[in-house]
């Protein structure tokens, strides 16, 4: 995490005087404590997934796992996808709509 701290002290703020950066990992037992003087943020991640922090190092854990403050709305595969599919469905009939009429005269 320390090599995240840049990072952390931009989205996060500074750390207090009496916060320990420590490794918190992926322990689903740990619980966070809501700290009154830490204003609440909100943070998104790659998939554009929400979640509000309610303390520095709740906000620093979440950082350093890739979340940040803005949401990279990106354009999607899916939706990649569905635009090269209907372009090819609109050029397809657009081909057999002109070659009915250039038969028909």
């Amino acid at each position: 995490m320390e090599e995240n701290l840049d990072l952390i002290i931009s989205v996060c703020g500074q750390q207090p005087a009496n916060q320990e950066l420590i490794e918190i990992g992926s322990n689903p037992n740990y619980v966070f404590q809501n700290d009154p003087s830490f204003s609440s943020l909100r943070l998104f991640d790659i998939e554009g997934n929400i979640i509000n922090v309610n303390s520095w190092i709740e906000c620093a854990h979440y950082v350093n796992g890739g979340w940040g403050l803005t949401f990279q709305d990106g354009l999607s595969s899916e939706v990649l996808v569905l635009g090269i599919t209907g372009a090819y469905m609109a050029g397809y009939f657009l081909y057999k709509y002109f070659r009915f009429r250039k038969s028909e005269v």
